[in-house]
């Protein structure tokens, strides 16, 4: 990896909190980059950046993937530019392409309801270990769906840093920024469940709440892997990824009249304006409670 990528990617990670797959996707759009001239990256134009994603269209890149890029190197440059190591910043005129608007996606309730008693069914492993790993599951699947947690900071959260008792996580979420999230008491007694009858058949090596059956934490993509038989098995009828049951945990609370301030504090979203996306998939829902409790909302 080039030098001032490295650089770059510490600064991502060190300074700014950056998640691990923002890392790992800038690194990889940076050393493609570099690869694209044999000119250093210090001495690249704006010539040689346009040059670079003519090239993408061509090969037919997705417009999500080239405005990944484009984000990448306006950042680096102008991380170059504060470290004086250039003297100006190319990508001062590049644009980024229009995006169409993705409506996040949520189950229903009868997508929802499904899920849950495959968890609660399990898969049906085999071997010894199969009970313990039957009881993580669940747990874990109740509890993204009662917090509305990302995957990562589900799989990142330690052990003591939840409470069963008062139904509690305190959740590190992008920049290490911390939040606490409440959860009903079904979801504390599942993961009650888990520490004292699943997770000690783990053997623990790791502080993280959430192990593999080496001891060792679980990882995004076992966890993605295991809801996604889960969803097979329970006849879930979508293609579902763990991020959906964020979006069903923020858009059931938004039908149920929860505030829009409020909800951004459970997501963790740094701008209202990401947590206002969810109010284009519940209009009826939200109009319901403006006719309830709105002084002239009543007829």
């Amino acid at each position: 990896m080039d030098p001032l990528v490295e650089m770059f990617i510490r600064h991502l990670r060190i300074d700014k909190g950056a998640s691990s797959h923002t890392l790992d996707s800038y690194g990889r759009d940076l050393i493609q980059f570099a690869g694209s001239a044999t000119t250093p990256l210090i001495s690249r134009k704006d010539a040689d950046i346009e040059h670079w994603l003519a090239t993408l269209h061509d090969r037919n890149q997705k417009a999500s993937s080239i405005a990944r890029k484009i984000s990448a190197l306006k950042q680096f440059y102008k991380f170059l530019l504060r470290e004086d190591l250039v003297s100006e910043d190319p990508t001062l005129f590049i644009g980024s392409p229009t995006l169409p608007k993705k409506l996040p996606k949520a189950l229903d309730e009868r997508a929802v309801a499904a899920l849950l008693l495959s968890a609660d069914r399990g898969i049906p492993y085999q071997g010894a270990i199969g009970d313990a790993l039957r009881i993580r599951d669940r747990a874990m699947v109740y509890l993204l769906y009662a917090t509305g947690v990302r995957v990562s900071e589900l799989i990142g959260l330690e052990r003591t840093r939840i409470d069963t008792e008062a139904g509690l996580i305190r959740v590190l979420g992008k920049r290490n920024k911390e939040r606490v999230i409440p959860f009903a008491p079904v979801a504390g007694e599942l993961v009650l469940e888990y520490l004292e009858r699943g997770r000690p058949l783990f053997e623990p090596r790791s502080d993280r709440l959430f192990l593999g059956q080496t001891g060792l934490p679980l990882t995004r993509q076992a966890f993605w892997k295991t809801l996604k038989r889960l969803a097979t098995l329970g006849g879930v009828p979508v293609n579902l990824h763990p991020h959906m049951l964020r979006h069903t945990f923020a858009s059931d609370l938004l039908r149920a009249g929860m505030n829009l301030r409020s909800l951004q504090s459970l997501l963790g979203h740094a701008d209202l304006q990401t947590t206002q996306i969810y109010t284009h998939i519940v209009p009826e829902a939200l109009r319901q409670v403006i006719d309830q409790y709105h002084p002239r909302g009543k007829k």
